[in-house]
C-alpha cells in the first residue's frame, strides 16, 4: 500500500508546473487515459479559507459528497478556464448525478483574487454550476497547496522574475483537478489530457460505490 501511495504522490508531483499563458487552443484539452492509481496517496488535509459569499471554509465543508477541486486563478487565460470547462462539460454528462458533486476553485493568486473577483469568476458559462471558489491570504493559500501537493510560482508573461508589488504577472501552476471522497479522502486525479467523459464515468463510478 505504501509503494502505492508513493508512486501515486511521484505522478502528481512529476506533473510539474503548467504555464498559464496563451496557447494553441486546438492542443487543449486531448483526449487521453486518465491515470488510475490504486493506494490512498497522502493528498488532502486541514486549511482554513474563504468562499466566494465571505464565508470561513475548512476541509471539514468538504465532507459528505465526493468534490472535484481545482487549483487556479481568476486572471489566467488559457490552462483555468480549460479545465474548468472540462469540469461543466462532465457536470452536463453527469445529468442529475452532477449535483450529487461538489465542484471547487482554489485560488494560487490570493493577492488578486479577492473574494469579490472570485464570486464573479466561479459564475462564469460554461463552468460547473454551483462551482465555488475558495481565497484567502498568502500564508492561508500555501498551507492548501501544500496539503494538496501543489506548486505554483508567480513569473512575467516572458518568464522572468516578478517585481515586489507588481500586479501585472501570471502564475504557473500545477495543472491537476482532485476527486476527494465523501470522506475527504483522495479517490483519483485528472490531468490536461483526461476527457469530459473520463471524468464522469470515474466520478459515477465513486457515487454508485457510495450507494452500496
Amino acid at each position: 500500500m505504501r509503494i502505492a501511495t508513493n508512486l501515486t504522490t511521484s505522478l502528481l508531483v512529476g506533473i510539474g508546473l503548467s504555464a498559464c499563458q496563451p496557447a494553441d487552443p486546438n492542443e487543449a484539452g486531448v483526449s487521453g487515459r486518465t491515470v488510475v492509481s490504486s493506494g490512498t496517496a497522502a493528498i488532502g488535509g486541514a486549511f482554513t479559507l474563504v468562499d466566494e459569499t465571505g464565508a470561513t471554509v475548512t476541509e471539514a465543508d468538504l465532507l459528505g459528497q465526493p468534490h472535484l477541486v481545482y487549483f487556479g486563478f481568476a486572471y489566467c487565460p488559457d490552462i483555468c478556464p480549460t479545465s474548468l470547462q472540462k469540469l461543466g462539460a462532465a457536470q452536463t454528462l453527469l445529468g442529475d448525478a452532477g449535483d450529487d458533486v461538489g465542484y471547487v476553485l482554489i485560488t494560487v493568486d490570493p493577492e488578486r483574487d479577492t473574494v469579490e473577483k472570485i464570486a464573479e469568476y466561479v459564475t462564469f458559462e460554461p463552468f460547473p454550476k454551483g462551482l465555488r471558489g475558495f481565497t484567502g491570504t498568502v500564508e492561508q493559500i500555501e498551507t492548501a497547496k501544500a496539503a494538496y501537493k501543489i506548486t505554483a510560482m508567480k513569473t512575467t508573461f516572458d518568464g522572468g522574475p516578478v517585481a515586489d508589488g507588481a500586479t501585472d504577472y501570471t502564475v504557473n501552476h500545477t495543472d491537476i483537478i482532485y476527486f476527494m471522497g465523501a470522506d475527504g479522502k483522495f479517490a483519483d486525479f485528472f490531468s490536461a489530457r483526461s476527457t469530459p467523459q473520463e471524468i464522469a464515468i470515474r466520478v459515477r463510478q465513486e457515487l454508485m460505490k457510495s450507494e452500496k
